[in-house]
């Protein structure tokens, strides 16, 4: 064999050793599958949350040969506009708000009614599709939902009878302000229930689509009930906790607060072993001076948008808000977590476990005529901040009134109203 010859089978024979390389770490990648291109995502899940989300995703790339970068971050506003303006965003983005959808809804958001299926956007109400132009393009898709008119308690001390009683006693609400850079976000779900619960909805929508004075009466009562509820020295312990350990008090062995007022994520947050004694009531009967016949519920979503549409992109979006994703998401939640809630109306209840928690909350999600989207949410991000700033500044002197704190963000809100790009949603509840 000439020297030529034997250069040229050895060549042959590293080249082919190294496709059979290649070869097993792209299946390696997708399962087994050729890979069939990649997709990123963004969102603020991270924890549990991302862990239960990513193996969402590897279901995914498993059926579909298309790989999945996830990044998860709690710093989702500064990432993902750091990213728009370097030109590089992720092609999706679960936002967790609609008033952050609505600052990109001008570019370079693609309208989802090109890329998901008749059949998949019918399956969500209005609430749960934004269209912040108002000329019906929708660009996000809620792909998770949590009910926020809630009051949790440990059933095992207190019976329902008892709640409104331990309302009205000073120190027995639990609660943290703390939220990383979202501090203050507590309060403003608190202020802004009380103004559903005492004015209704068509109040509630006014003023959360920018239609409504910060000074307005209705609005001030609101804050001053919120006040009401808070001697100095609970005011000052809510501002020193994190909203993530507030509840725990709950099930201490010799608990210092019997009722919170949280979203039905937080029960995720609770000690493993408290879950199952954790209980909860809408808070329509807790409120002072709410309507007691009241239905109104606020409610609060993640909402997929897309930033780049490929085949990929598009087949991923459309996995995430399908149904058939959504109940195994739930049904393959580990034992020891809690299931996710969703808004698509195909979910059936019975992805939820059979308990006196889960099922109820699902069962009221679909309610959507009943439902108002977290009105801060829904604010263009100035003006959301602005009110997460005020509501921790009453709080460390409630006894001062909030009619200075309403005088500056109602100038916000002119202002915004003056500028352009900065859209207020054009309605929340449903």
């Amino acid at each position: 064999m000439s020297a030529r010859t034997r250069s040229f089978h050895v060549t042959a024979a590293v080249l082919g050793l190294w496709l059979l390389v290649l070869t097993a770490v792209g299946a390696g990648d997708t399962g087994g599958q050729r890979s069939r291109g990649s997709v990123s995502v963004l969102a603020t899940w991270t924890g549990d949350e991302a862990a239960a989300f990513r193996d969402l995703l590897k279901s995914f790339t498993d059926e579909s040969g298309i790989r999945v970068d996830y990044q998860g971050t709690t710093a989702l506003r500064e990432v993902l506009s750091s990213e728009v303006k370097a030109g590089t965003p992720p092609d999706i983005a679960v936002l967790p708000s609609p008033g952050e959808l609505a600052t990109y809804a001008d570019a370079p958001l693609v309208p989802l009614q090109k890329v998901l299926p008749a059949r998949t956007l019918a399956a969500y109400g209005p609430l749960w599709k934004p269209a912040p132009h108002g000329d019906g393009a929708v660009y996000g898709i809620a792909v998770k939902a949590d009910l926020k008119s809630i009051v949790w308690y440990d059933k095992r001390r207190h019976g329902e009878d008892e709640l409104p009683a331990l309302a009205a006693r000073d120190g027995q609400w639990c609660a943290g302000m703390g939220g990383d850079a979202t501090s203050g976000w507590p309060g403003t779900d608190w202020i802004e229930d009380i103004l559903l619960q005492q004015q209704g909805k068509a109040v509630y929508e006014a003023w959360a689509t920018g239609g409504l004075e910060w000074t307005d009466p209705r609005i001030g009562r609101a804050w001053r009930t919120w006040g009401s509820l808070f001697g100095k020295g609970a005011a000052r312990t809510a501002l020193l906790t994190d909203f993530r350990d507030a509840g725990g008090k709950l099930f201490a062995a010799r608990p210092t607060c019997a009722l919170e007022h949280q979203g039905s994520f937080i029960r995720g947050g609770y000690p493993p072993k408290a879950r199952a004694r954790a209980s909860f009531t809408f808070s329509t009967g807790l409120i002072p001076g709410a309507d007691p016949d009241s239905t109104a519920r606020e409610v609060s979503a993640d909402f997929a948008a897309m930033f780049h549409e490929t085949p990929q992109s598009r087949r991923l979006l459309a996995y995430l808000a399908s149904a058939e994703a959504q109940t195994a998401w739930a049904e393959n939640t580990p034992d020891g977590r809690t299931r996710p809630f969703f808004a698509n109306g195909e979910v059936p209840v019975e992805a939820q476990p059979d308990d006196e928690v889960a099922r109820p909350i699902a069962e009221a999600l679909k309610d959507s005529r009943s439902l108002c989207l977290d009105a801060s949410d829904a604010m263009p991000t100035r003006m959301r901040l602005a009110f997460q700033r005020a509501a921790l500044a009453y709080l460390s002197d409630v006894g001062k009134g909030p009619g200075a704190l309403l005088t500056s963000l109602e100038k916000v809100r002119t202002d915004l109203h003056r500028e352009r790009g900065r859209p207020w949603l054009s309605t929340v509840c449903g």
